[in-house]
């Protein structure tokens, strides 16, 4: 919900920022949104309403200011941590490194979680225009309750008062008793905060030229007449009609869906991905109007043809036999067996799904299995075997020289798992199997780090769990993916090298379970015998998970949706030719 435009909001709060008080309007509704922090953990204000207020500081490390507002503040904090109240800073300008935060933190000695608005998009949202000035939001009613200087040590007026108390703690006792908070409140002191972007696209912004070739880059593959998205960009006037719920998506970081850390977007194939420079031209040309004077809409000129196979036409396909899907109902695992009837060995490079229904179709994973039929434990040691299926992730990619065998006589057991949809459906999924010419050099192997004793308790909204894998040999790491069901809120892989060094390789900060992926990377990382991969997860049992069916009940490991695991899946070669299992 827009009152005014983000440019128009900040325009006006900075006119009248110069007087020593300002009157903020309790009813300045803002959208709801989301920010990574400095430790890669995901903040969105609509999944803390369970706290009375949130209190945020724009921080800059180059003022004083704003420094001397960061100390003060965890003061505050920690004279408000019996109460629902949630603190955080937020650095306000372009930064987007976590470790140059992590670095600011640990000098300044900064405990409170740091949000990184390396857009501003936020920071103009909320109408901040000052490094050290503060922000009181109400996460339930979306709207900013207080607006100004922390005390009045950091105020602009009356010098007389500098060692006053604090307007902070004053706004934040009235919360906590449910009586109403002054209506004048003091402006800060602090640098103020300048926005460029913003300004220089207030009056640059082409919708021929800026706005249509980043959703053709970007959004169309899925928004698409037949795609999988709810609607098609197919035209500016059906942008213009879906751009609150575009804003919402970019502000929120819903779209693209799957979003990673920055960093590592250019270590996998195939991500799903938005610059900072992208996002901020789409949110401020829809708070201009989403206007276009130019006389062409390069979305009615696209002439998409749908590819089937996104990895070219398979060298071979299997046909998944039909699979009567009910209208309601529980769905238990499929284990659906797959003669290959192939008459030599052959070695697979890459594995293609083709889903039939997306509707209902929640993930397969292809096993093999050889000559003597299946084998229980070498089932159990291929992690995700040939490769997976899941929304959003269709094609699994082996490095360059790698491949998986497959046995003549041998064939596949697919796992196959269903939700219903409200109708009886019938899926015939397809699977496409590209497959070298000769013996590759290496074999593929695979592996989880794993726990099945899972035990989240009811309305936990922050329950960590860890697992890991030693790799004995010296090993090329090929892929990694974290699979959890609706609690799973972030995901996180790091490298422990035998020398003591740490690696991070791979932040999901928001893990989206309709939207699961494997990240294979584009140059295998190298790992010396006795490196341990850790992987680190997050369950959200709370109310404040939207995709939670239960929050008042205890969690265990299960198959179905509801109940869940916790698997970091992964791939690898080893470093010589010599075949051997996983991890320890």
């Amino acid at each position: 919900m827009f009152k005014f435009s983000s440019i128009a909001k900040i325009t006006a709060v900075s006119a009248v920022a110069t007087f020593s008080s300002i009157a903020i309007n309790a009813a300045d509704r803002i959208s709801d949104f989301s920010l990574v922090d400095h430790e890669g953990r995901f903040f969105q204000l609509s999944r803390n309403s369970d706290q009375q207020a949130i209190v945020l500081l724009a921080f800059d490390d180059a003022s004083r200011d704003a420094r001397r507002a960061a100390s003060k503040l965890a003061d505050i904090a920690e004279d408000f941590a019996d109460q629902k109240i949630a603190f955080a800073i937020v650095n306000v300008t372009s930064e987007s490194s976590k470790s140059v935060i992590q670095k600011i933190a640990k000098d300044r000695k900064i405990e409170l979680r740091i949000l990184m608005d390396n857009t501003q998009l936020v920071a103009e949202e909320l109408g901040l225009t000052r490094a050290a000035e503060v922000v009181i939001l109400d996460p339930v009613a979306k709207t900013v309750v207080y607006r100004g200087a922390l005390s009045k040590a950091l105020a602009e007026g009356n010098r007389s008062e500098r060692n006053a108390g604090s307007y902070v703690a004053d706004a934040l006792t009235a919360i906590v008793a449910g009586s109403d908070i002054a209506d004048m409140q003091i402006a800060s002191v602090g640098d103020v905060i300048e926005f460029p972007v913003m300004v220089a696209h207030s009056e640059s912004l082409s919708y021929a030229n800026d706005i249509a070739p980043i959703l053709e880059e970007r959004c169309v593959t899925c928004h698409q007449e037949g795609g999988i998205a709810p609607f098609a960009m197919s035209s500016l006037q059906m942008v213009q009609g879906w751009s609150p719920m575009i804003r919402e998506t970019l502000i929120t970081k819903r779209m693209p869906p799957g979003q990673i850390d920055a960093e590592f977007v250019d270590s996998f194939h195939d991500i799903y991905h938005i610059t900072t420079e992208e996002t901020q031209k789409l949110v401020h040309w829809i708070d201009g109007g989403s206007k276009s004077s130019d006389d062409r809409d390069p979305l009615m000129e696209i002439v998409y043809a749908p590819v089937k196979w996104l990895n070219g036409e398979p060298d071979i396909i299997i046909d998944i036999p039909e699979q009567q899907i009910p209208a309601t109902g529980v769905q238990d695992y499929r284990n659906v067996m797959i003669p290959l009837e192939l008459d030599e060995d052959i070695w697979v490079k890459a594995v293609e799904f083709e889903a039939g229904d997306t509707t209902v179709l929640h993930h397969i994973i292809a096993f093999s299995y050889g000559p003597d039929g299946v084998n229980e434990f070498e089932i159990l040691n291929q992690g995700i075997g040939l490769g997976a299926y899941a929304p959003g992730n269709e094609l699994n990619i082996y490095p360059e020289g790698a491949g998986y065998p497959l046995k003549a006589g041998g064939g596949l057991m697919l796992q196959m798992h269903y939700t219903t949809s409200g109708k009886e459906a019938i899926d015939a999924s397809q699977i496409g199997i590209y497959v070298w010419d000769e013996e590759p050099e290496r074999q593929i192997l695979g592996g989880s780090a794993a726990d099945l004793d899972i035990l989240i308790p009811p309305n936990a909204g922050n329950h960590e769990m860890v697992a890991s894998k030693k790799f004995r040999k010296d090993s090329y790491l090929t892929m990694v993916g974290p699979h959890m069901h609706y609690r799973g809120s972030d995901a996180n892989f790091k490298l422990v090298y035998p020398d003591g060094r740490e690696e991070e390789i791979l932040n999901v900060p928001n893990y989206q379970f309709n939207w699961q992926k494997t990240y294979d990377f584009k140059e295998p990382k190298f790992l010396p015998a006795g490196t341990e991969m850790v992987f680190r997860a997050t369950f959200d049992n709370s109310s404040n998970n939207p995709f939670n069916p239960d929050p008042t009940a205890e969690i265990t490991w299960g198959e179905q949706t509801w109940q869940e695991m916790f698997f970091g899946f992964f791939r690898y070669v080893e470093a010589d030719t010599d075949a051997a299992s996983d991890g320890e």
